[in-house]
Parts: structure tokens; C-alpha cells; sequence
């Protein structure tokens, strides 16, 4: 099973775990913004894309900002929570920590070494879409769900911004 495998199976398990309803579909691969709009009206799914930045604060921390689509990233709030001004990680790095395609960052099932950044707007949605892992696939998850998702997750987190 490869690290992407894993990670995907760590969302479903997680979901079915917590008795989390959910729906899961299957697609082309969904590596930008239209496609993800295209796959949405398709399979009627509802809620917002979520938008996931892997972060590097430095030669060995790492943070995962939890967004949606079309936020723009404050780096000065990014800075201030943190404790210094993040980057975006590369690719390598992406895939090396997360298992995760360049483009498809999953904002959930990390280790817990990964430090989560939770935009306010996130919780605030009636749906949220992201891809558990392999951008074939995508879950539609309700808003009210996701305290308790995020709940049963061991990594420290931090409210954005």
C-alpha cells in the first residue's frame, strides 16, 4: 500500500469511526480549481472546495493551512501564529511528509507532528469537499461534522487567522 493509500484509508477509517456521514466519489483526477468545479456540478455534489497549503516553518517543523478555495493566505497571521514567516514546502517535501500529490494537498489524517491551521471560514460552511488523498477522489463532508473531526485528530492546532 502506498503513502497515499494510507492516507486515504486513515480519512475513511477516520469517518467511519466517528459514524461521520459522508459521501465519496469517484473522478479524473481534480489537480485545479475548474476541474474541481466540473466534477462538482457533474455529481451534484454540495459545500465549498476546501484548499489545503503544506507549509514549511523551518528545517523541521511543518504546518498544513486549512482553507477554501479563493482565500489568500495572510503571511503576517501565518507569522504570528507560527513564530516565524512560513513558505510554501516543495513538492518533494509535500510528498515526502504527507504522501500527497503536488496540487491535491488532503487537509486531514497527517502525523501528528503536522501542526493544522483552521481557517474560521472552514467551520462555517454547510459542506466542505476535499480529496481524502488521491485527486480521483473527493468527499463531500457536513460543516457541523467537522469539530468533531477535527477533534479526534492528535495534531496541535491553531485557529486561523
Amino acid at each position: 500500500m502506498t503513502p497515499l493509500d494510507r492516507l486515504c484509508q486513515r480519512n475513511l477509517d477516520l469517518l467511519q469511526r466517528l459514524q461521520i456521514s459522508h459521501r465519496l466519489v469517484e473522478h479524473e483526477p481534480v489537480l485545479d480549481y475548474p476541474t474541481a468545479h466540473a466534477v462538482r456540478q457533474r455529481f451534484g455534489l454540495r459545500g465549498v472546495e476546501s484548499k489545503s497549503l503544506f507549509l514549511q516553518v523551518d528545517g523541521t517543523r511543518h504546518a498544513m493551512l486549512i482553507t477554501l478555495e479563493g482565500t489568500r493566505a495572510d503571511w503576517a497571521a501565518l507569522k504570528r501564529l507560527l513564530g516565524k514567516r512560513p513558505r510554501i514546502a516543495s513538492d518533494e517535501a509535500l510528498s515526502a511528509q504527507t504522501g500527497c500529490v503536488p496540487m491535491c494537498a488532503c487537509p486531514f489524517g497527517h502525523d501528528a507532528s503536522i501542526t493544522l491551521l483552521i481557517d474560521h471560514a472552514v467551520l462555517a460552511c454547510d459542506f466542505l469537499l476535499y480529496s481524502p488523498g488521491p485527486p480521483e477522489l473527493t468527499l463531500e463532508v457536513p460543516g457541523e461534522e467537522l469539530p468533531r473531526l477535527l477533534a479526534a485528530h492528535s495534531n496541535a492546532q491553531l485557529e486561523y487567522p
